[in-house]
């Protein structure tokens, strides 16, 4: 027995090893070894981001330079209005020297210069550099026009010119170089040694592109013609890209500055950045090795002891609410915690099936007071009410043979009057007191009721009935009866139906009633209990009457296609 019971032990310990243990080993070891792919991964994106978020704002930053650029040639325009020189203008010459290195320029409409802050050599220089330009500047009237790169022959950087024409026709010019412009805007941004940045701009031929700013290192392994994001921003897009160089992988985030067509390119080796960090949470996998075992442990006992019995419960649970009061009572075991849980809620069931009885025998009973208060008023109104108009009736025949032509006239509308308020009358007490079903029964009643509505409502209603009839309890009867009486008040009322059907099927021990239309149809709530929280009523009461006569509901609905309602009756 004691050699048994040690293989059975070994056996188990086995399994418990090749199956938890073994795969969980395993998994901590891929986890700790896989970490620096993964944190090699999210540290690549990260820097990824904080490039692309960081270029974005620099952008914007030139943007807003551009602006003001814009602006001021604009201001100095309006103020020059038909002048001929800048000798009373109110910026000051240090102010103009800050905008325009190159000075300010006043042109005639023919290209001719006027005035100008700087020699009339340079400024005839630019604009032989600039064919085109002035024509592109008159054409733009209010709107600032930037010119493409210039370079002069005497001088090693570039100049960009933006131009307006002021209110006699004449054209104001700036020139401003934008490697200063660049420099003064991004002198913060550009602080890591190892961070790359360049600012470009397309040539005056519209073919390639030329390099306004470039600050941090450039690797003589990098093609700049087909280095990433130089063509991406210039296109005006924005985004980025990384690039295998020879040191490593280098993130590239690129971004347009939209008023002028330039594009601003950031590059660096990312690695460099997350490296530190890489290397501090490559050994954080390996901390959760020493509570493995007792990880192992807990996860076995909340399995066994609250995990499953947890699941069996709420099974239970489920059921329960579905009506089924039996099935919380078979025992689930697990820890003390839930046993009471199963003994509140078995409680809760039994409170529960005591009230759903007591408030079914309530409902029955105000039901059955309704139909009897139903039954008084219609008696009263065929025994009183109608008989009174009949009487009636007979009064304004017999005054009709005693008066001339014109009082007859008016005493036949009043007999028609009286009559059709007859008719009605005994249309409502047939509402209030179906006399057929007492009298021919509930297939007869049913038809009865299904000509009347389809007479009253103008819908095409299809009645049959199938097997041979037994009659039922009246309780029972009285209740399908109303039942079938809702559904074609609902089909009626909301249903915007072409046609309805009633439909009967007797066999000797089950009665089948269906009720369908072709109607506009609507979402069934899942539980009966949404009815009256969804304005359904009448759907509430066909549930409460299917359950006063143990009868089975069975309600489905499709937006569009129509609504059914089965009612099964066995015995």
């Amino acid at each position: 027995m004691a050699e048994k019971s040690h293989f059975n032990w070994w056996g188990f310990t086995s399994q418990l090893f090749l199956v938890i243990v073994l795969p969980l080993t395993v998994l901590i070891l891929v986890v700790a070894f896989g970490s620096q792919s993964l944190h090699h991964d999210a540290m690549r994106s990260l820097v990824g981001d904080r490039d692309l978020r960081a270029v974005r704002a620099a952008a914007n930053s030139l943007e807003l330079e551009i602006m003001h650029l814009s602006s001021t040639i604009q201001m100095i325009g309006r103020e020059a209005g038909s002048r001929t020189d800048f000798s009373d203008l109110s910026s000051t010459k240090e102010e103009l020297a800050a905008s325009f290195e190159g000075g300010i320029g006043l042109f005639s409409a023919d290209g001719r210069l006027i005035s100008t802050t700087h020699p009339a050599e340079f400024w005839n220089d630019l604009k032989n550099n600039s064919p085109g330009y002035f024509d592109s500047v008159l054409k733009s009237q209010n709107t600032p026009v930037f010119s493409f790169p210039l370079r002069l022959p005497n001088e090693n950087k570039a100049y960009i010119l933006v131009g307006t024409v002021t209110g006699n026709q004449n054209i104001l010019v700036g020139a401003f170089t934008p490697a200063s412009l660049v420099q003064n805007t991004l002198s913060g941004f550009v602080s890591s040694g190892q961070l790359t940045a360049l600012v470009i701009s397309r040539n005056s031929s519209n073919s390639g592109f030329e390099v306004l700013y470039q600050a941090g290192p450039f690797h003589s392994d990098e093609q700049l013609s087909t280095h990433p994001g130089i063509q991406n921003s210039l296109n005006g897009d924005s985004g980025i890209n990384y690039f295998q160089a020879a040191e490593g992988e280098h993130v590239v985030a690129f971004s347009s500055i939209a008023p002028i067509g330039w594009g601003l390119v950031i590059e660096e080796a990312w690695e460099d950045i997350a490296s530190p960090y890489l290397r501090t949470t490559q050994a954080a996998p390996l901390a959760i090795v020493p509570v493995f075992l007792l990880a192992l442990v807990a996860l076995w006992f909340g399995a066994r002891r609250i995990v499953r019995p947890l699941q069996a419960l709420e099974k239970q649970a489920s059921e329960l609410a579905e009506g089924n009061f039996e099935a919380i009572r078979k025992p689930v075991g697990g820890i003390k915690e839930i046993h009471n849980l199963q003994s509140e809620l078995i409680v809760m069931a039994d409170k529960l099936k005591a009230a759903q009885q007591s408030l079914r025998s309530y409902i029955g009973a105000i039901t059955a007071g309704v139909e009897n208060e139903r039954r008084s008023i219609a008696r009263e109104l065929h025994d009183d009410t109608i008989q009174s108009l009949i009487a009636l009736n007979q009064r304004i025949q017999l005054a009709a043979r005693k008066t001339t032509p014109t009082d007859k006239k008016d005493l036949a509308e009043l007999q028609d009057l009286v009559q059709q308020t007859m008719t009605n009358l005994r249309r409502m007490v047939r509402g209030l007191r179906p006399i057929y079903l007492e009298d021919l029964g509930l297939v007869a009643s049913l038809e009865m009721l299904t000509r009347e509505t389809s007479q009253a409502a103008s819908i095409p209603i299809v009645f049959k009935a199938q097997g041979t009839e037994h009659r039922l309890d009246p309780q029972i009867e009285m209740s399908l009866y109303r039942m079938v009486q809702e559904s074609l008040s609902n089909i009626t009322r909301h249903s915007e139906a072409r046609q309805a059907w009633v439909e009967l099927s007797f066999t000797s021990n089950e009665l089948r009633i269906e009720i369908r239309d072709n109607g506009k149809g609507f979402v069934v709530p899942a539980n009966p209990a949404e009815f009256s929280k969804k304005g359904h009523f009448g759907l509430l009461g066909l549930q409460e009457r299917a359950e006063i006569i143990d009868a089975n509901l069975h309600l489905s609905s499709i937006p569009k296609q129509g609504t059914s309602v089965l009612i099964y009756l066995k015995g």
